[in-house]
């Protein structure tokens, strides 16, 4: 069984405290890593850095580092493997292309100024976003309360009202009796 080379685009989530320390001391080590496991690293750049769609661990934010490979999917596989273990990216994504798009291949592997990457500290968002959300509970708790309330006091006068009825009801009838 042969395996068959396929072109692959590849995205890299870096660990922001790893990226603090050198990008291109995160991008080497996923360089590495790739041809290490006979991938053919074509394109690795910068993609930026920006907050995750969800908190992955106690991660908010991460750099995106994007390639363009050709390798085997057993390769593939087997640096996914290695990543997953140890070193810089704490998520990685291979999807299949028919070729790699002449404007990405002007990147090349970018090399890029440790300086030029700006990593901001982590910005408790998702924090500040659970308590709006637990304030919001809070106050519809509080209106769900509010309106039970009205609901009991409507409860009591209907009930009460029945009450004078059959009263009034009972009386008319001892007067007729």
């Amino acid at each position: 069984m042969t395996n068959k080379i396929h072109t692959y685009q590849a995205v890299f989530l870096l660990d922001n405290e790893e990226v603090r320390k050198g990008f291109n001391q995160a991008k080497d080590w996923v360089q590495a890593c790739l041809e290490k496991h006979n991938v053919d690293v074509k394109v690795l750049r910068l993609w930026g850095e920006r907050a995750l769609a969800y908190p992955i661990g106690s991660r908010q934010r991460a750099t995106y580092l994007l390639g363009w490979v050709e390798a085997s999917g057993e390769a593939v596989n087997e640096a996914k493997r290695e990543m997953y273990l140890v070193g810089p990216a704490f998520r990685i994504m291979f999807l299949r292309a028919d070729e790699i798009p002449a404007e990405e291949m002007a990147f090349g592997i970018e090399a890029i100024d440790d300086s030029a990457v700006e990593v901001p500290d982590e910005i408790e968002e998702f924090e500040m976003i659970e308590e709006d959300v637990a304030e919001e509970a809070a106050e519809s708790k509080t209106e769900e309360k509010t309106e039970e309330n009205i609901d009991e006091q409507a409860g009591e006068k209907a009930a009460d009202s029945s009450d004078e009825s059959e009263a009034v009801a009972a009386g008319e009838e001892n007067k007729e009796n």
